[in-house]
């Protein structure tokens, strides 16, 4: 039997910003964070030492390419820091969380764009990944973001 991978129905580029996503696409990114969060949450502190290897981490990083969170054109910046929504977006939603819940889905998709991407693109084989995604779900974040998601 063919591999799926080579079949013509088999999208492969990323997302785009501009296409539109169903609400189950973000509620299963929302469910798969909250799984994450959960994992986090009950995890004894030796488990906590290898975030990378849990599957809920990768359930979550997964969830994110493939609804739709993870687009072609909303990395503008990602080599310059300063330039980086997501570290931005923690340092100025800690103060107020409330915030969170005015923002529109696309910017929710361009910083969980940025945080997946910033994982996967400083890891540096690290057990605990690239530390963005471990930054947000230690920080007071991680339940706001989850709550907006729909998870």
């Amino acid at each position: 039997m063919p591999v799926l991978q080579n079949d013509p129905g088999i999208r492969e580029a990323p997302f785009s910003l501009e296409e539109k996503l169903t609400i189950q696409q973000v509620r299963f990114v929302g469910a798969r964070f909250r799984n994450l969060l959960v994992w986090h949450e009950t995890a004894s502190r030796s488990t906590r030492l290898r975030p990378i290897k849990w599957g809920e981490w990768s359930d979550f990083v997964d969830a994110a390419y493939s609804c739709g969170f993870v687009c072609n054109d909303s990395a503008e910046g990602m080599g310059d820091r300063e330039k980086t929504l997501a570290p931005e977006f923690i340092r100025r939603l800690e103060g107020d969380l409330g915030t969170i819940q005015t923002l529109c889905l696309c910017n929710l998709r361009r910083i969980l764009n940025g945080i997946v991407r910033s994982e996967r693109w400083s890891d540096g084989g690290a057990s605990t990944g690239g530390s963005a995604v471990l930054v947000l779900i230690t920080s007071r974040l991680g339940n706001a973001v989850a709550g907006r998601l729909g998870g």
